[in-house]
């Protein structure tokens, strides 16, 4: 019988996760149990028991948040490459197979590689779980804080210039690398992080052709160091968390482990690192702010100047040539805005006027200079996060040039930033701010002459925590073992 999938959204999905893992009781009981079900499996059963217990544990992550959510399932041979450092469990192009027999004997559906009706774009085939596996799912004696990513699973990742994983040896610097993700990996683990007031853990963002829905759990906290063409000098950002992929109206939402947190981040972080690279202190030296521009003729008066000139200097500097910058800049414009419109003649303008501004730096815009300038900004990176997971052992989320922290420390992360950036670039006092809004509240002294509320002033600001919210932190605090109160939580 053909499955009717006209009906379904095949555009609410994400890739395959490959390193979904869990050596509890429960989960393995679970696997043993489907996998008995199935008759026509062939190939040596350790392997074959192996690669189901991937596939059921990540339809189940996908459906615990969002059951309508499909997987992206490649069929290219050359997509799984078991012998690498990069698969850890060894995922080869079996897994093709296993993903065949399942779909036979009705445990998951798929629909396989398809076109868009309307732009005739190519997608890979999509999983979902079946009517008879969500039964199953639903009768588990296992929640999902027991799937975890693999213990062994790759955190330093070095890309060649086609983007591809590239094989390496270790040296001294890629293993203390590596010691680091993992104390790292092991305390976000370790902490509920959340935003709180969703009543369902997804959300819709972008618009038009980068609409997406975003899981938020628990799963999704795995952080690794990327590097790019196949050198250790550039890039190495941290990438990895549902955070990273959130907009910055829901960071301000986030709690780990029950407390609110606060974001801070450093101004203007590429331009002032191309300043100090030329020995100029940029806040120190010159203080201007970077995207301002005087008015420009022929641009729509709709258009954000300074919105729109920050979004091009950003975008130039991490473009080799013009034309890609421009490119960029219209991609990431929002659909419908009239910056989405602006043509190569008008963003030319408006580059000459940023080079004029920043004649110091005028000759790294447009040279792809950025790869180097990640690679900067990742040492800086490094020794923020090093610094919270040693020395105050407090959880803290990256967004490559803003930081999240537990309220209260927002204090040490400010002092803390500015070392880190004056150790690796020599220079002193960069700027950094509070994206949190509510920040100026907390920081507010209260007027004498004002009666004591009878509330905290958050709640005429917060939203009440969700009851799923509410519920998943006590589940996570009972699955954990954690104590009520955290010995980084602040007596502030």
């Amino acid at each position: 019988m053909t499955l009717d999938t006209s009906d379904l959204d095949l555009m609410n999905a994400r890739p395959l996760d490959v390193h979904r893992w869990s050596s509890y009781p429960e989960v393995n009981d679970f696997v043993d149990e489907v996998y008995s079900t199935l008759k026509s499996i062939k190939g040596h059963q350790s392997t074959g028991k192996k690669l189901v217990k991937v596939l059921l544990l990540d339809l189940y992550v996908a459906w615990c948040g969002d059951p309508s959510m499909k997987i992206m399932f490649s069929r290219d041979n050359n997509a799984y490459k078991a012998k690498s450092r990069y698969s850890e469990l060894y995922i080869g192009r079996t897994i093709i197979g296993i993903v065949d027999t399942l779909v036979t004997e009705g445990i998951i559906h798929e629909q396989k590689g398809f076109n868009d009706r309307i732009t005739g774009i190519g997608f890979q085939s999509r999983l979902w779980a079946s009517n008879w596996l969500q039964e199953r799912f639903k009768q588990a004696r296992f929640n999902q804080f027991a799937i975890e990513p693999h213990e062994t699973r790759e955190t330093v990742i070095l890309r060649n210039e086609d983007k591809e994983a590239e094989e390496y040896l270790d040296t001294s610097e890629t293993i203390r690398m590596r010691r680091l993700l993992q104390d790292y990996n092991s305390l976000l683990s370790n902490t509920h992080i959340d935003i709180y007031d969703l009543k369902t853990p997804v959300l819709e963002i972008g618009t038009g052709k980068k609409k997406m829905r975003l899981q938020i759990h628990q799963q999704d906290k795995f952080v690794r160091r990327i590097f790019n063409n196949g050198s250790w000098d550039q890039g190495g950002r941290f990438y990895g968390g549902w955070w990273q992929r959130c907009p910055s109206e829901y960071r301000k939402k986030i709690k780990m482990d029950g407390v609110l947190t606060a974001e801070v981040d450093f101004s203007g972080l590429h331009i002032v690192i191309l300043y100090a690279q030329e020995g100029i202190n940029y806040w120190a030296e010159i203080n201007e702010d970077p995207y301002e521009l005087p008015k420009i003729r022929d641009i729509n008066p709709d258009i954000d100047l300074r919105a729109a000139a920050k979004l091009l200097m950003l975008t130039a500097i991490n473009a080799e040539e013009e034309g890609k910058a421009y490119r960029a800049f219209r991609f990431q414009a929002e659909s419908g805005a009239p910056e989405k419109r602006m043509t190569n003649e008008q963003l030319r303008t408006m580059l000459s006027a940023l080079k004029r501004k920043h004649q110091p730096i005028a000759h790294k815009l447009a040279s792809g200079a950025g790869i180097d300038l990640m690679y900067v900004d990742s040492q800086i990176a490094e020794k923020i996060i090093s610094f919270f997971v040693y020395d105050c052992k407090c959880p803290i989320l990256t967004v490559h040039d803003s930081f999240v922290v537990p309220s209260g420390y927002d204090r040490f992360l400010q002092q803390i930033m500015e070392r880190a950036f004056t150790e690796v670039t020599g220079i002193t006092h960069p700027v950094v701010k509070h994206t949190t809004e509510y920040y100026d509240v907390m920081e507010e002294e209260p007027d004498p002459n004002e009666p004591v509320p009878d509330e905290p002033i958050f709640d005429h600001h917060l939203q009440e925590p969700s009851q799923r919210h509410l519920k998943e932190l006590a589940l996570f605090k009972e699955f954990k073992g954690k104590p009520n109160r955290e010995r980084w939580m602040p007596d502030w």
